[in-house]
C-alpha cells in the first residue's frame, strides 16, 4: 500500500495528477466492475477529480489524461455539461456532475487531499463516452449496455447524502 502512496505522491508532484484503476473485488475480471480516477487535480488545478467507468483500464487512464490535457491546453476547468472533442476521436467525451458517487470510489483521491491539507468537499465529474450512435448515457435511446457499463455498480457506493472530507454533514 505505501508503494501506490509514493507513486500516486511521487506521479501527481511530476506531473500534476495521477490516475488509478481499481476494482471493487479483488478477485474481479469483470470490466464493467473496474473503474478509473484522477488524484491531484483539485491540488494541482483546483478542478474537480475525474472518474470513468467501463472499459479497459489503459483506455479509462486514456480517457482521463486526454481530458485533463485537453482542459489544460484550452485553459479551461472541466464542469458539468462540458464536452470534450480530443479525447475519442470520432465521438465527444461528456462531463457531468458526480456529486452522488459516493466517497468511497474516491480513496486515494481522498487520501491525496486530506495529506495535502485540502479542507474543502472533493468536487467530481463523471466522464461519459458514447454509444456507436454519439448518445450518452441518460439520452433517449442510448445503448443500455454503455449505459450499465458507465453506472457504478455497487448500490452501497452510491451516496445518500452529501459527505465532507471530515465527516458527514
Amino acid at each position: 500500500m505505501a508503494d501506490v502512496r509514493d507513486w500516486i505522491d511521487e506521479t501527481v508532484e511530476r506531473c500534476g495528477w495521477a490516475v488509478l484503476s481499481v476494482a471493487p473485488r479483488v478477485d474481479s475480471d469483470d470490466p464493467q466492475e473496474w473503474f478509473s480516477y484522477s488524484i491531484g487535480l483539485a491540488h494541482s488545478f483546483g478542478w474537480p477529480e475525474l472518474i470513468v467507468f467501463g472499459m479497459g483500464s489503459e483506455l479509462r487512464a486514456a480517457i482521463i489524461n486526454d481530458a485533463v490535457r485537453e482542459c489544460r491546453d484550452k485553459g479551461v476547468a472541466p464542469h458539468s455539461g462540458m464536452r470534450l472533442t480530443e479525447v475519442l476521436e470520432g465521438y465527444d467525451v461528456l462531463c457531468r456532475d458526480g456529486a452522488d458517487i459516493a466517497d468511497q470510489y474516491f480513496g486515494g483521491a481522498i487520501r491525496f487531499a486530506r495529506k495535502t491539507g485540502q479542507t474543502q468537499d472533493m468536487q467530481r465529474l463523471q466522464l461519459f463516452w458514447p454509444d456507436l450512435e454519439g448518445l450518452f448515457p441518460g439520452d433517449p435511446g442510448c445503448d443500455e449496455g454503455v449505459v450499465a457499463e458507465q453506472t457504478p455498480l455497487n448500490p452501497i457506493y452510491r451516496k445518500k447524502r452529501r459527505f465532507h472530507l471530515f465527516g458527514r454533514s
